[in-house]
């Protein structure tokens, strides 16, 4: 595949890719074939086809390793489409009434056919909102993603307390589980027991009580308070 022209537009199930991509790699994972196929729901042999693709257009380069990397230009792109996409959330969780459980699967449709031009109208209609729906935060206009520092709920050491900030991992069940307890940004968090040997841990939330299992807590990131 020829490299892409300067202004061509890139077909949406490649920007598919390129999002996914970067999402693995802020969360600190190798980007392997096998990996990028699993979270796109994709066999090997589409995956391969797509990144190939990509890496004709510039955007991505792959290893010797096999593994996958994005580019300078392939990153600016994602980063784009991360802006657009949590834009969108906070659109359709703040305007449209959309339960939160709900925004991040309609943005992954709507982001590939959303212009730069249609996002950055929609900041100014939201008057440029910082974070999405679940805390995560909204790329600047030139590219400038600034998460706030935070530590994952399952780390903090009994009789600590913290703040939520954002739910990193935005899968539609865990966040109807974690409404559903009233775990959403900007809610105080006590941790009162831990169990031993990787058990749950016991949180206070306002005057209710839960008991989280450390892996749906690894997904819930806090500010110490």
């Amino acid at each position: 595949m020829e490299k892409r022209e300067k202004g061509e537009r890139i077909p949406s199930m490649f920007l598919e890719v390129l999002e996914a991509i970067y999402r693995l790699e802020q969360e600190g994972a190798s980007v392997s074939p096998a990996r990028l196929g699993k979270r796109l729901g994709l066999g090997e042999a589409q995956t391969m086809e797509r990144v190939l693709g990509l890496q004709g257009m510039g955007l991505v380069e792959t290893l010797i390793s096999g593994l996958v990397l994005l580019t300078a230009e392939g990153e600016r792109i994602a980063v784009g489409l991360i802006r657009k996409h949590r834009l969108i959330e906070r659109f359709l969780y703040d305007v449209l009434g959309l339960p939160w459980d709900q925004v991040h699967g309609e943005a992954h449709s709507l982001t590939p056919v959303v212009s730069d031009q249609v996002g950055d109208r929609l900041a100014r209609f939201l008057e440029d909102p910082k974070t999405c729906p679940h805390g995560n935060p909204i790329p600047s206009t030139e590219g400038a993603l600034h998460a706030e520092a935070a530590v994952p709920l399952h780390r903090l050491n009994q009789g600590k307390a913290g703040v939520i900030l954002r739910i990193e991992k935005e899968e539609p069940a865990l966040l109807k589980y974690l409404a559903t307890l009233g775990l959403l940004p900007e809610t105080k968090v006590e941790v009162e027991e831990v169990a031993p040997f990787g058990g749950p841990i016991l949180i206070r939330v306002g005057g209710s009580r839960y008991a989280l299992g450390r892996k749906v807590a690894s997904k819930i990131f806090v500010k110490e308070a």
